[in-house]
This record gives C-alpha cells, structure tokens and sequence, in this order.
C-alpha cells in the first residue's frame, strides 16, 4: 500500500508537466563603443519564426520553446547598426548563448551587418555524456538512415545487425523519435521504426548520466528530431547505385538508392484559399520524405546466389522486392502554427524492410545464435527460403502551448504499430512442405567394415521443402505523453511530465507446420501489457556549477494473461520460485491485476573550468523491464 500511495501522490505531481525537445537562447546586448554598458529594449528576431524578444534594463535577453535546427537572428536598435547573425544553431534541452555588441551608426537606414555565428566546442553546462549530431553534419557525411547516424557516434558498435552502446545490449537502449519511443520490445535489435537520414533534423546520442526525463534504458538513449517545413519551398532529390549497367560482377553488391523530400507551405491555405477570399490564420506548411533502397549486399561478390524475387505474405505476395535486401522509408509532416503560442502538427512515418538475412529474426524472446545472415542450406532453393518481412507504422498528433514567457507545455497522442513475419518467401503456414535433402547417384557407404552400414546423404544443401518454423509477431501501442517546463527564473528550469503506453503484443511461432493441426508445436498468444513513467527535475545554474536533479517513477502491468498464468499451478512451465519470485516483485492494483515499478534518482553536477573544459559527474539508477 505504500508503494501505491507513492503512485497517487506522483499522479497528483504530475499536473506539472516537462516538454522536451525545445531549446533556449539567451545572452547580453551592449554598447561596444561605450564600456559595454547594456541596452534596454533592443528588439532580437528570429528570422522565419514569430519568436523574438526585448532586452531588460540590464540589457539581457531570452527567446524560449525553440525547435532545434539552425537560424538567422535580427538584432535592431534605434541610433545603432543593426546586425544579422547567421548560423546560430538551436539544440534542443539547451541553453545557446549570443552576446551582441552594437555600434553607433553612421549607416544609411537599411544597411546592417552581417556575423557568420558559430558554435562552441562544447557544452560546459552539460552533466550527461552526450553527442548532438545536426542535419548539417548527416548531409556532410555518408549516410543513408538512422543506423549510420548512430554507429559512427563514440562509444557506439553495430554487430549482429544491431547496435550496442558501451557495450550494452541492443535492446537496453531506449530509441526515441520526437522523444517518443519507437523501440519494438519483441525485437533484439532495439529498434523498431527506422528513417532515412534526409529526413532527420538532430540526434541525439546519450551515453551515460541522462537526466529523469529518459526511462527504460540501461547503456544509452537515441533521441531523433524530425525535419518541419519551413516558410520557403524547398527539395531535394538523388539516385545512386553501385554499378553502371555489369550488375554480374563480383565487385559490386548491386545497390540502387534512391531518396527525396520536399518541404514548404502547404499550398492550398497559402495560395489557392486566399485567391478566393479565405483567409486562414496562422501558417500551415509540410515537410515529405522517401528513401528506397535495394540491394543484394549479403550474396553477391562471394559467388552466393540470390532468390529470383522476393515476396511476403504480409503485403499478400505483392512482387515489389527485386533483390536480397529491400527497405523502403517515407515519413510526412503537417505543422500547423496557430499563433505565435500555439502549435499543432502531425506527423507519419512508415518503414518496410524485406529480405532474406537471418538476423533479422533477432529476438527478445529466444536465443537466436548471430550468423552472417545468409541461408546457406537453402542456396539451392533460395525461393522456398525464409523471408523476413519488418514493418512499422507510427503517428503522432502534438500540440504546443505557450502559456506565457516563463511556461510552455505539449501533449502528444501516438499510435505505434511494429510486425515481424518470417514465412517461407510469401508462403503461409499451411503451405509449407517438409524440406528434404535427396541424396545423389550413385549412392555412397560408409562404416562398410561394421554391423551396420551408413549412407552417405546429399550435397548437405536442401533440395525441395521449406524451413521449420513460420513466425508472425507484432507489437500495437497506443500512447499518451504530456510534458511541461517553466523558467522559474534566470537560473532555475523545472520539468516535469508523464507517459503512458497501452500495448497488445501477438507472438505466433508454428514449428513444422507441414504437419498440420498448426505443427509439431506452436506458440500462439495474445497479451496486453501497460507501461508509463512519472518524473520530474531541476535545473539549478549556480555560480560555477550546474546542479541537475531529479526522480523518476516507471512502471510495468504484465496484463491479465500473464497474472493468469501465474496463478495457475496447472501451467507447469512456470517453476514454483518463479511464482514466488513474481509475487515478490509485484503489487496488486484495485482492478486485481499485478504490477511493478521502480523509482529512479538522478543527479549530474557540472563544473565549467573555462571555455572548452568542464568537470561532471552523475550518479542514478537506471533500469529496463
């Protein structure tokens, strides 16, 4: 009971509310020719946003709730050269700070100057080990998705076809788009969602020390910006492939990639509603992207052959995967700015992957031993081979708002939706044959000296048939997230929020189907799992330190099924300690069922040492169910 009264007074607390994935910029605004004396009321603008401020009487100024990305800040003032500061790059969870130093003018009106901004080398507030990655750097470097973002980041691998932090296992990292999750918890590899890279804002990499507002991660958290449009059209467009036309060679992996986007207001409310005399406030805009790419990377240079065609049952044996490895990635934005306090967008993002490596089958709820992917026993009849099938659904609906200029919030309402289907190259269960190995003429011996007399089988590869097992797994996650933060002060930014996900997760394994009565045995289940979090922090710049602090609370219902099973002595599966175990760990709720949680301290203290050095530690606890 006192664990639940810790829940009820969280829920109570939870009325104040953390929203991440904005940032800040602040700094002093002074006379250059005058010992620095600061200036009252200079107007600062952020140039294509309704975002801007006034100085103080001290000259000081802050511009809250930023998207992150990069822009051109206006600074005027009557009797002193305006100035346009470009480059300025807004991250999010972080304070930028932009000095200005303004001159009496002896300019005409309208002329100004122009300073190329530039970023620090590091962030000296910081008490998280952390790496920003802006769409700058993805589009300077050779990179297709989300997975080449993350794997040249420091202290992160990619092995196995998956990707480890420090060490950790795949799935102990919490993957996150537009700070919601979009991690399958049935699959090994952690992620679940996947994006290509001209689609990507920001990064963010975390490897140790993140703050209360990130839960349900042991080695590190993958944060991903997606990309708004903007109040100009733009786009981008490129095909690339490997080869130009000898697609046999052994030194080419047939590769074709093709990827775009276009961004920009949207045009009907722009142009077309105001040609006929309806006018709709605020601006609305898009932002639309699509990467394809095929390839038969896994087979091709190592003489291995590839499947004619590749087809899956989940898109009902549609021929659209000409080759080992077909991934398809395309996400669409609407962001609709209301005013200059409100905001609501909503995004859709899809992800397809079809192919024939193995180590797609990775997975949380078997040991599956790490291979090179390819199917070496079925290189005879790679058309009857397994074909794993990824696919991944996501929206989200947000809506921002600014209360006044100390406080802001956001809701986010989301629905996320990740299959896995193994299935003999577009086959359902019930047409699965038994695969055979025929052995070759003329028939070998051996053990001929002996009672009994062995013959030698086929070449080892299979000739007709198709594998043991057809899979179906998916996960169906509707979530609700809300979240706030507010400016007690200069030095003092409190967050707070919460999260919850309702989940329905299928698992359907039938082990040699052939045999019919859905095999030799199957696993088949449907459950329903509630997960969420509470938390709230502190962020306190003192005078040469930065103190942040805060707690989390995460909690876990396993759901009626598995209570159920739990509690019934005839599942013999489940050993009595196991029973003893679960009830030891777990607390009831009104309703009956069971649950767990855990409560999480986190502290990071910084020390800035000078421009490029700073000292920090951080000490919590951190846990995954």
């Amino acid at each position: 009971m006192k664990k639940i009264g810790i829940i009820l007074i969280l829920l109570i607390l939870s009325s104040t509310l953390f929203a991440q994935g904005k940032g800040k910029l602040s700094g002093k605004v002074t006379d250059k020719s005058n010992n620095d004396v600061p200036l009252p009321g200079v107007n600062l603008l952020i140039e294509g946003t309704y975002y801007g401020a006034a100085t103080d009487g001290d000259g000081n100024y802050e511009i809250k709730n930023i998207s992150p990305g990069t822009y051109n800040i206006s600074v005027s003032f009557i009797g002193y050269k305006a100035m346009k500061f470009t480059g300025i790059v807004i991250e999010a969870n972080r304070t930028t700070n932009l000095d200005v130093e303004l001159e009496e003018t002896s300019l005409t009106i309208g002329q100004d100057v122009i300073v190329v901004g530039e970023k620090p080398l590091m962030d000296v507030e910081e008490t998280q080990s952390k790496t920003t990655v802006s769409r700058k750097d993805i589009e300077n470097a050779v990179i297709e998705n989300i997975q080449d973002v993350v794997t040249q980041q420091a202290g992160v691998v990619k092995s196995d076809n998956a990707i480890h932090i420090r060490g950790g296992r795949a799935y102990e990292s919490a993957y996150l788009l537009d700070g919601v999750s979009v991690q399958d918890p049935l699959s090994g590899t952690g992620f679940g969602l996947e994006l290509s890279a001209n689609a990507i804002e920001e990064v963010e990499v975390i490897t140790g020390g993140f703050n209360a507002e990130y839960g349900q991660a042991t080695s590190g958290v993958i944060n991903v910006k997606t990309r708004e449009g903007k109040a100009f059209y733009s786009g981008y467009a490129a095909y690339k492939r490997d080869n130009l036309g000898n697609s046999e060679s052994n030194h080419v992996f047939n590769v074709e990639i093709f990827e775009t986007n276009l961004s920009g207001p949207e045009p009907i409310t722009k142009y077309l509603l105001p040609a006929i005399g309806i006018e709709i406030p605020g601006d609305l805009t898009f932002f639309g992207s699509f990467y394809m790419g095929l390839t038969d990377g896994i087979t091709q240079g190592y003489y291995k052959p590839t499947a004619k065609q590749l087809y899956s049952s989940t898109f009902g044996g549609a021929s659209f995967a000409p080759k080992a490895s077909n991934t398809w990635f395309w996400m669409g934005k609407l962001t609709y700015n209301i005013s200059p306090t409100k905001k609501l967008s909503y995004s859709y993002n899809q992800s397809v992957n079809i192919n024939q490596n193995s180590q797609s089958l990775q997975s949380n709820l078997e040991y599956v031993e790490p291979n090179p992917g390819y199917q070496y026993p079925f290189q005879k009849i790679l058309d009857s081979a397994n074909t794993f099938t990824h696919v991944n659904y996501f929206n989200s609906l947000s809506w921002t708002h600014t209360i006044n200029a100390k406080t802001f919030y956001e809701l986010k309402i989301n629905k996320f939706f990740s299959n896995l289907r193994a299935d003999a190259n577009g086959r359902y269960y019930y047409d699965y044959t038994e695969r055979k190995d025929i052995v070759t003429f003329p028939i070998e011996y051996y053990n001929l000296d002996r009672d009994t007399i062995g013959v030698i089988p086929g070449d080892g590869f299979w000739d007709v048939g198709n594998p043991n097992t057809w899979r179906d797994h998916y996960t169906d996650e509707f979530s609700i997230k809300g979240d706030i933060t507010s400016f007690f002060d200069e030095k003092n930014k409190f967050k707070a929020g919460l999260y919850m996900a309702f989940q329905e997760m299928q698992v359907v394994d039938i082990y040699r189907p052939w045999l019919g009565k859905l095999g030799m045995n199957n696993d088949i289940y449907t459950v329903h799992p509630a997960v969420g979090a509470f938390y709230a922090q502190d962020n306190i710049n003192f005078s040469g330190m930065i103190l942040n602090f805060g707690l989390r609370l995460d909690y876990w219902f396993p759901g009626k099924y598995v209570d159920d099973a739990v509690a019934n002595p005839d599942v013999v599966t489940i050993p009595d300690e196991i029973r003893d175990k679960y009830y030891d760990e777990s607390y009831k709720w009104f309703n009956g069922q069971r649950f767990k949680m855990r409560l999480s301290p986190r502290i990071g203290i910084s020390h800035p040492v000078s421009d490029n050095q700073t000292l920090f530690f951080s000490y919590g606890h951190f846990s995954k169910w």
